[in-house]
């Protein structure tokens, strides 16, 4: 029953083309503890609530059922001859889940307070220097002026000094089905990680161009638009993760 129940979560992992690596890197498991829940070794994993947290955390990524997978763990754990709550046989030292050690040295501490003062030395000085130059400014403008000032040219009103520049498209996205975690880039501004639960939905307006990158096995988890039509998302690509890059010229030639 062990081994079923590890091979449930594999199998479901697998049809979905998603790595144990991704799946740390997004639920912040270690590695060693989803390979003990596929393998069905319970010994390896932390115990208590931690079992329950993880088993349902990888359950929920790959679009497994989280109470049959619960009920398969418990199952799983009562015909090893214990308790579902109380299944392990290593000590769990880290509130992060990873495979390091929850010691830190002391010379790392040391560095880190180091580090720490001098940026704060760094902001103090550079505020200091920022007010310096605010002063002599100041005084500089206000020096009277000897030289004749003639009449200001007179510049001809804006037909429309509140006009703003026009949004070039709108892009909405959607995510669907599982998780997804993407990154999106609006014009110039650097790339933002974003999370989007299923069903959330998040709008971009951007001038010029639109950026966003995911990873291959997460083309299927979420649809995008542009002005309300439909994008065809890249799900091939010779690298991972993907990235598709639009702009307010080209964009039409990614619609459905």
């Amino acid at each position: 029953m062990a081994a079923s129940f590890g091979e449930q979560l594999r199998l479901a992992r697998e049809a979905q083309g998603i790595s144990l690596r991704e799946i740390s890197d997004q639920t912040r498991i270690s590695t060693r503890y989803l390979e003990a829940i596929e393998s069905g070794d319970l010994k390896r994993l932390p115990g208590g609530i931690f079992n329950r947290s993880f088993i349902k955390a990888y359950a929920r990524y790959v679009g497994y059922d989280e109470t049959e997978a619960l009920d398969n763990y418990a199952r799983t754990a009562r015909e090893m001859g214990a308790s579902p709550d109380d299944v392990s046989t290593t000590p769990y030292q880290a509130c992060v889940y990873t495979d390091g050690s929850g010691v830190r040295s002391p010379l790392i501490t040391l560095l880190l307070t180091v580090l720490i003062l001098t940026i704060l030395s760094l902001a103090v000085w550079a505020i200091l220097h920022w007010y310096k130059r605010s002063d002599a400014t100041t005084s500089s403008e206000n020096a009277p002026v000897t030289t004749t000032q003639q009449p200001a040219a007179r510049v001809p009103a804006a037909t429309n000094p509140s006009a703003v520049p026009e949004v070039s498209f709108v892009i909405q996205i959607k995510s669907f089905g599982r998780i997804a975690s993407i990154k999106t880039r609006v014009d110039e501004q650097d790339y933002f990680e974003h999370s989007l639960s299923p069903g959330e939905v998040m709008d971009f307006k951007p001038t010029q161009t639109f950026s966003i990158r995911y990873a291959k096995s997460l083309a299927r988890a979420f649809e995008l638009t542009i002005n309300g039509r439909a994008v065809k998302i890249v799900a091939v690509s010779a690298v991972n993760p993907v990235e598709m890059v639009f702009t307010k010229d080209d964009f039409e030639k990614y619609l459905q």
